[in-house]
């Protein structure tokens, strides 16, 4: 459940969505570099209208009271049936580019969670099958943007450390997931998880525990030393 992303670097994502699908509309221009994103924090995001612009981390349904029902995941399995996500999933699907995302895994030796960076070996870059909505705000007086990403099973790199991952698509998954003619037949194909040779995934310093960090710091790697069993006896 990919709860802290890194995006600091859209250069090599920008080309490639030129080449893939030609000219857009870029409302970002100079992308803000965050290395410790978490919820309700704006990201960059790549609508199925080749739009390319920031919206909120935490899809906020059109029908919702306030901002609290936001979700930031949603289940690919049930994705076109949960009432959440059913018209965003059928008409506003959009990519997500991160350059990596956290997840923590517990270490029962030392009774604590040990924070890991999780990046693509392929590209400088992950491309998440994302979905978007816009929700009016009465207190703003405006239409707020809002994304969630899917997620999937785990290959079996991710499982060691998490039970679900993102739904990470190839250049070449593209262009259907943004066509609203897809079937859904279509898109359940690329549900599938990514494989282990896309993934790395590298322990980093305890300083990405805390939203309020959010400097290079985060993505470096960890010199910490870990305890060993026999070190504690």
């Amino acid at each position: 459940m990919p709860g802290r992303l890194a995006i600091y670097d859209d250069s090599s994502f920008k080309e490639d969505v030129f080449k893939k699908i030609g000219k857009y509309d870029d409302d970002i221009q100079v992308l803000y570099k965050r290395y410790n994103i978490a919820p309700t924090i704006n990201i960059p995001i790549f609508t199925n209208t080749k739009l390319y612009t920031y919206a909120h981390f935490g899809l906020i349904p059109s029908w919702a009271k306030d901002r609290s029902s936001l979700n930031i995941n949603a289940r690919s399995e049930t994705v076109f049936e949960k009432k959440s996500f059913r018209e965003s999933y059928k008409q506003r699907r959009c990519l997500i580019p991160v350059n990596g995302y956290y997840e923590w895994k517990k270490d029962e030796i030392l009774k604590t969670s040990i924070p890991y960076l999780i990046s693509s070996t392929k590209n400088n870059y992950f491309a998440f099958a994302g979905i978007y909505e816009y929700w009016y705000d009465n207190d703003l007086g405006k239409n707020i943007l809002s994304c969630a990403l899917l997620t999937t099973q785990p290959n079996s790199k991710i499982e060691t450390i998490h039970d679900r991952m993102p739904v990470i698509l190839k250049e070449t998954a593209w262009t259907k997931w943004l066509d609203l003619n897809s079937s859904y037949e279509e898109l359940n194909t690329l549900f599938t998880p990514i494989s282990n040779d896309y993934i790395d995934i590298a322990e980093v310093s305890e300083f990405v525990n805390s939203v309020r960090n959010d400097s290079i710091e985060c993505i470096k790697n960890s010199t910490k030393v870990k305890l060993t069993q026999e070190t504690l006896f």
